[in-house]
């Protein structure tokens, strides 16, 4: 089976994982979804910035691993990950990381935050989603997806990293949709127009 990576990436809030699975729930037989935040390492392996640990700096992410993983789904291997996704696993604020198994399907999907920053992954995409949201709306739904008062995180380090390293990364996507003037199921349109387009899905 030929397996067709897409990534897709964008600050926190402006619905990656809601795309991402939205497209699977249309096509659950050929799409299997790669959570990004998966792929963070252990909390002691995490870099300091001004007194805080900083989750959105790219050495926060094992890549090499998310790499492999990749690298051996597209050989037809099934890889077990230990879950954070709100979606595969819910109770993740109460009870941790769950296992969970990625199967080799026709389309993976890898999500999050920094899905399009390193190169050795982001050539491995056939096709390149960036979901465009102003910082300040984005700090807004984040503000009511989060249990813990992050105010000073974001401040000192959300913001400043996304604009340093998230941001930069729209003018390699392939695709920007607009997340403030396009729908949910806009988004999916677009999306599946470009997947038409491609010769991955029949119309």
């Amino acid at each position: 089976m030929n397996h067709f990576f897409i990534g897709i990436a964008g600050g926190s809030g402006c619905g990656k994982s809601t795309l991402s699975f939205g497209l699977r729930d249309n096509y659950p037989d050929l799409i299997e979804v790669v959570h990004f935040d998966d792929y963070q390492k252990e909390e002691k392996d995490v870099p300091f910035f001004k007194g805080m640990r900083n989750w959105d700096h790219p050495d926060a992410i094992d890549f090499k691993q998310l790499y492999t993983d990749l690298i051996q789904i597209r050989q037809g291997k099934d890889i077990e990950v230990m879950t954070k996704s709100s979606i595969l696993n819910p109770a993740y604020e109460t009870k941790g990381r769950i296992k969970h198994i990625l199967h080799p399907k026709k389309i993976i999907i890898v999500e999050g935050y920094l899905a399009l920053y390193d190169k050795k992954i982001r050539d491995l995409f056939c096709l390149k989603i960036y979901l465009d949201i102003p910082i300040a709306e984005s700090m807004k739904r984040r503000d009511k997806i989060t249990h813990n008062d992050e105010s000073e995180y974001n401040k000192k380090i959300l913001i400043p990293m996304h604009k340093k390293y998230v941001e930069p990364t729209k003018k390699i996507a392939d695709v920007s949709i607009d997340v403030l003037n396009n729908t949910r199921e806009e988004a999916y349109a677009i999306v599946h127009e470009k997947l038409i387009e491609l010769k991955i899905v029949s119309s």
